[in-house]
């Protein structure tokens, strides 16, 4: 029959082995940093990584993993831009198109491309990537695409899950804020103000 003290002590070992077993199922951020991605051959300007976070979930996304980490690069709320997993792509409906594959489970490339040919597009632009249980956001502030242009990226997945390995890439979440769609005067446009600059040269000229 166990004595009062083995009972404790074998009480007391149950609890520090759930303990354990707990904090190891919770995935740690690893070697993941702003690094792991990039746009038009420049690192991400911030990191965020958070565990049982997954960006792909809800109507609008879900944006809590970097709540206000970025909030130093700029204000104003995040707008679901598209979303992408192994079984559905991206709708790519927008001004913004997006497209990303996989050269590993836990490496890719990815592009983003301004569809207009008129307009110029800036914004702060997030891409949050979903893997083992966790999740990974990239900004890249105040990015700049131009009319019809392609911007090429890479991507890798450094953080480790539960088991303490790096986890394959499972849905990509793009997140936009700051938005700003600024046109670009037509050709025509052009030959008028260049007509309308000669005209007022030609007064200034006649009243000296």
């Amino acid at each position: 029959m166990k004595t009062l003290v083995q009972r404790f002590t074998a009480g007391l070992a149950a609890t520090l082995a759930s303990l354990v077993l707990a904090a190891s199922a919770h995935a740690a951020i690893g070697g993941a940093d702003a690094a792991d991605a990039t746009l038009d051959d420049q690192p991400a300007d911030a990191f965020a990584f958070a565990d049982d976070w997954n960006p792909h979930s809800g109507p609008n996304g879900d944006t809590s993993g970097f709540g206000n980490a970025f909030d130093a690069h700029g204000s104003g709320a995040w707008q679901l831009l598209d979303r992408a997993d192994h079984w559905d792509g991206f709708d790519n409906t927008g001004q913004l198109n997006f497209a990303l594959t996989e050269t590993s489970a836990t490496t890719g490339l990815w592009t983003v491309t301004n569809t207009s040919s008129t307009t110029i597009i800036t914004l702060d632009l997030v891409m949050a990537i979903g893997a083992g249980n966790a999740a990974g956001a990239w900004l890249f502030d105040d990015q700049t695409i131009l009319p019809g242009e392609t911007l090429d990226g890479t991507w890798q997945i450094q953080w480790l899950n539960g088991g303490g390995s790096v986890p394959a890439f499972s849905n990509v979440t793009m997140f936009g804020r700051d938005i700003v769609l600024t046109p670009i005067p037509e050709p025509g446009a052009y030959a008028m103000l260049m007509a309308g600059l000669g005209l007022l040269a030609l007064r200034r000229r006649g009243k000296s």
